[in-house]
Parts: structure tokens; sequence; C-alpha cells
């Protein structure tokens, strides 16, 4: 029994000693960055597209372009939502008391009316939609132009949106940069 031990404790002991001689050295990965094709380390940066949307001057022109355009649509919706709402509280409130041609009649009108101001409210959708699709991508192009001729300027390889990335360094936004840029388009 004992020489049992003995063995059982040999072997634990060769064990340890072959894992300790085995074991390599910890040595933390290296991280090589990326180079381009000269061979050179890329430069990186960060654009804030949602503060670019926020703070460009186009996009509040745009905003008061497409305002001023659809402004009078807009209170005309307004104002059949209005009319539609007194006509069905006036149904709500007199059915009871109307006689029943008056009833039906209205009861038809609101059901036309509630037809005409969700066609306008759809009509006004699709043309907004449009209008901001159209004045965006023009804004679009705009951007294109000032980050490209930003980065080669100061010499960047690539340019990330900010909310794409985990993490960059404050240094490598470069927002500020981009919005002064389109201050001057």
């Amino acid at each position: 029994m004992k020489s049992v031990r003995l063995v059982s404790l040999a072997l634990l002991v060769a064990a340890c000693f072959v894992l300790t001689a085995c074991k390599q050295p910890s040595v933390p990965p290296t991280v090589t960055p990326p180079t381009n094709a000269g061979g050179e380390h890329l430069k990186l940066a960060v654009v804030d597209m949602q503060m670019v949307l926020q703070k460009a001057p186009q996009i509040a022109k745009i905003n008061e372009s497409l305002t001023k355009q659809f402004k009078g649509r807009q209170d005309r919706i307004v104002q059949a939502q209005h009319e539609l709402q007194d006509e069905t509280q006036n149904l709500e409130k007199n059915s009871s008391v109307m006689k029943a041609d008056d009833r039906l009649n209205l009861e038809k009108k609101i059901m036309m009316d509630r037809n005409n101001v969700q066609t306008m409210v759809t009509s006004f959708q699709k043309d907004l939609s449009k209008e901001q699709s159209d004045s965006l991508h023009g804004f679009s192009q705009q951007l294109d132009g000032v980050v490209s001729k930003l980065a080669l300027q100061t010499g960047i390889d690539l340019i990330i949106q900010k909310g794409s990335v985990l993490y960059a360094r404050s240094d490598m936004d470069i927002t500020p940069k981009v919005l002064e840029a389109l201050k001057k388009v």
C-alpha cells in the first residue's frame, strides 16, 4: 500500500515537472497596425455623423426650406382633423336627439371626411419623405466631397463613422473640422 502511494506521488511530481518544463513563457500578443500600399501605417479618423446632422448649416437650410414648402398643407391637415373631431363630438353628443336622416347624413359626412383626412395625410407624408430624401441626397454628396478633401489635405487614409467603432481616442475625432469645412461650402 505504501509503495502505491509512493508511485502515485512520484507520478504526480513527474507530471508537474513535465508541465512546468513544457510551459512556454507568457508573451502578450502584439498588434501590428495596418499599413497602406506604401508600407506606411494607416492614418485613421472618426466622424460623429449624428453631430454633423444636428449642426451642419446645410441641414438647417433643408429643414427651413421643407417647413416653408409644407407648412400650408400641414395647416390644412390640422384644420381638417379639428373639423372631423368637432363633427365626431357633435354626433356623439347629439345622436340621441337627432332625426334619423340627420344622424345618417352626419355619419356619412364623418366617414367621407375621415377618408379625405387620411388621403391628405398619406399624400403629405409621401411628398415630404420624397423631398427629404432628395435634399439629404444632395447634402450627402456635399459631405462626401468635404470629407474626401479633408482626408487628402490631412493625409488621412480611412475615416469611420464614430457610431460604428467601440473606441476611438478623442484626437481621432475630426467632426469639428468637417463642420467647419461644411460652413465654407
